[in-house]
C-alpha cells in the first residue's frame, strides 16, 4: 500500500527506485522512498537524505515504480534519526519559504569540504 500526504501545497506519495546497473550489466539496487512532483526522489542511504530525478517506469502494475534519471544524485542531510516522511516534508519546506539568495549565501556558500560551485545564470 502506498501511502499519499498531502503537506501544504505539495504532495508526497511512498515509491521505489531502481538504480544502477553498476559494474556488471545485471547488478542493480532498489531503494524505497518518497516521490515528489512525479520525478523527484527522496531517499534515506545511510543515515543521508538523498534527492535524485527519476522517470517514471511505463506499466500497469507497477504504478509507484522509477528509474534513475542519470542526472547524479544531492545529498541533502546527513545523520537523518527521523522517519523519512517527516524529514522530506521538513526539507521542502524549508527549501519553500527560502529565497534563492538566502540559499546561495547560507547554504551552498557554506557547505563543509566544498570545492568551487560552477552555475550558469547568465545564458
Amino acid at each position: 500500500m502506498f501511502i499519499k500526504t498531502k503537506t501544504n501545497s505539495f504532495v508526497l506519495e511512498r515509491a521505489a527506485m531502481v538504480f544502477g546497473p553498476y559494474d556488471q550489466s545485471h547488478n542493480y539496487e532498489i531503494f524505497e522512498g518518497i516521490i515528489y512532483d512525479g520525478q523527484y526522489f527522496f531517499h534515506i542511504e545511510d543515515g543521508r537524505l538523498w534527492l535524485r530525478h527519476v522517470l517514471k517506469v511505463d506499466h500497469p502494475e507497477h504504478t509507484h515504480l522509477f528509474v534513475d534519471g542519470d542526472s547524479g544524485g544531492l545529498q541533502l542531510a546527513e545523520n537523518i534519526q527521523c522517519d523519512l516522511m517527516e524529514a522530506v516534508s521538513d526539507t521542502i519546506e524549508r527549501l519553500h519559504t527560502m529565497d534563492s539568495m538566502t540559499f546561495l549565501i547560507n547554504e551552498l556558500l557554506w557547505l563543509n569540504n566544498r570545492g568551487d560551485i560552477k552555475l550558469n545564470f547568465i545564458k
